[in-house]
């Protein structure tokens, strides 16, 4: 063309101009909205993280329990909820499972070929297996070896392992009860008749006395002898010894799932300052900065289907929420709620947590566990007790991370702009093809038009 610009080009031009003022309007709502979307993602995130440490501290913060015992004469095994205090305990005895032998010449020595043995476990007559030698030895050449396996294997087996001993000169058929106890005793007859069997190791209960109150039982195990404790014995003391056992409150714990509660409710507070109140980027740097520090030392217990969520905050989602009145008032409830005395009449500053001037709150360690030592039941009112400060703040938070909550609503309705939003741009983009082949064909028209001319005037030179 005369310009030297091709027809594409002038239809390139010209679109590139129609189409330049929708295209950053659309530009500018999609960037909007997604950053709209992406705080309040980080919103429900932050809060679904309070959700989760308050529940820690409703559930077995304040119950749990750590113990120990002065000796190895015993093990025990301590659940959330066990009474504190102090236990003596003496073990008189432990529980044997009982033990009874027959001797034999040798392994290979032969079996009757006919003839009943019967092996009967404890006083029920049920729990008895019988063995038809007629049946099991019929050629007659089943060994003592044989019936280790005969024994070990039968469906019928009331509780007996079979084994041999072999003492050098003869072997000896032990037979052994699963189970301890004075009930589990063992009896073999041939025929009806006692086989002889010696008794190697009696069949007794475990015996023992905890704090003056004597206990007995089939097993070695004395399952939740005190609510929520369990006691292994391990051996008999002698006389004049005994184990002493001590069960506490977990303090320790306890105070670190305070410590989370606060540090949780501090990132909340920073994360709604950062998405509703216009601050200078160097700002944004700083509050990022504080809140990577604190992260990175719990990262590592961090829920693995969390670590897909937005966590901070960027740059151009500062004072993206700035206009949402609900969520200032989220942050003023809970800040609210702090200063208000729990029902046990108990505030937080009592037991050592002060809200700051700049709205976060503010431990003092020695005094929180000072708290927790001197009277915890106190302190855990303050918390799970009836309108406790779990009750009141999980009732600020339920309406916006329910199901069907204002986050969600916030949420389904910004998809909904974005998807309007790539209608439109798509649309957009379908009308502006169309009339850039219009403008197409018109330019190359044109220029067909300019390059005949310009042949049939060379014809005149």
């Amino acid at each position: 063309m005369i310009s030297g610009m091709s027809g594409s080009g002038f239809a390139e031009q010209l679109i590139n101009a129609e189409r330049m003022g929708k295209d950053k309007l659309y530009e500018t709502n999609m960037t909007k909205h997604k950053a709209q979307l992406d705080a309040y993602e980080i919103l429900e995130h932050s809060l679904n993280q309070m959700t989760s440490n308050l529940e820690k501290l409703n559930g077995d913060a304040f119950d749990n329990k750590t113990s120990s015992i002065s000796d190895d004469n015993a093990s025990i095994t301590v659940e959330s909820g066990a009474p504190t205090g102090s236990y003596d305990l003496f073990v008189k005895q432990l529980a044997q499972a009982h033990q009874v032998s027959k001797s034999f010449a040798s392994e290979g020595a032969l079996l009757p070929a006919s003839g009943v043995l019967t092996i009967q476990v404890g006083p029920d007559v049920a729990d008895t297996l019988e063995i038809d030698m007629a049946v099991y030895n019929a050629s007659g050449k089943a060994t003592v070896a044989d019936l280790t396996g005969m024994i070990n294997s039968h469906p019928d087996n009331p509780g007996v392992q079979a084994s041999l001993v072999r003492t050098g000169g003869q072997v000896e058929l032990m037979l052994s009860s699963t189970e301890t106890g004075a009930n589990s005793t063992i009896k073999a007859e041939m025929n009806g008749t006692d086989w002889g069997m010696t008794e190697r190791v009696a069949a007794q209960d475990a015996e023992a006395v905890l704090n003056g109150i004597d206990i007995k039982s089939s097993s070695n195990y004395l399952s939740n002898v005190i609510d929520g404790v369990s006691i292994e014995l391990n051996q008999a003391h002698k006389p004049g010894e005994i184990s002493s056992i001590k069960i506490n409150s977990d303090t320790e714990a306890t105070e670190q799932a305070v410590k989370d509660f606060v540090d949780t409710f501090n990132d909340l507070m920073d994360e709604i300052n950062k998405l509703t109140r216009s601050m200078g980027s160097a700002e944004l740097d700083k509050l990022n900065e504080d809140k990577d520090k604190d992260k990175d030392k719990d990262k590592d217990d961090e829920d693995e289907d969390e670590d897909d969520k937005p966590s901070s905050i960027k740059e151009d989602q500062l004072g993206i929420l700035k206009g949402d009145s609900s969520v200032r008032m989220l942050q003023n409830s809970m800040r609210s709620t702090i200063f208000d005395p729990a029902s046990n009449g108990m505030r937080l500053s009592d037991i050592g947590i002060e809200m700051t001037r700049e709205g976060k709150l503010k431990i003092d360690e020695e005094k929180l566990s000072k708290s927790l030592k001197d009277d915890p039941d106190a302190v855990q009112a303050m918390f799970t007790g009836n309108d406790s400060y779990i009750d009141r703040m999980n009732g600020i938070i339920d309406p916006f991370t329910k199901s069907n909550g204002y986050l969600d609503l916030k949420q389904e309705n910004l998809d909904k702009q974005i998807t309007r939003v790539e209608d439109n741009m798509a649309r957009h983009d379908y009308q502006m093809e169309q009339r850039y082949q219009i403008y197409l064909a018109q330019f190359t028209a044109m220029e067909a038009t300019i390059n005949q001319l310009n042949s049939a005037s060379a014809l005149f030179y």
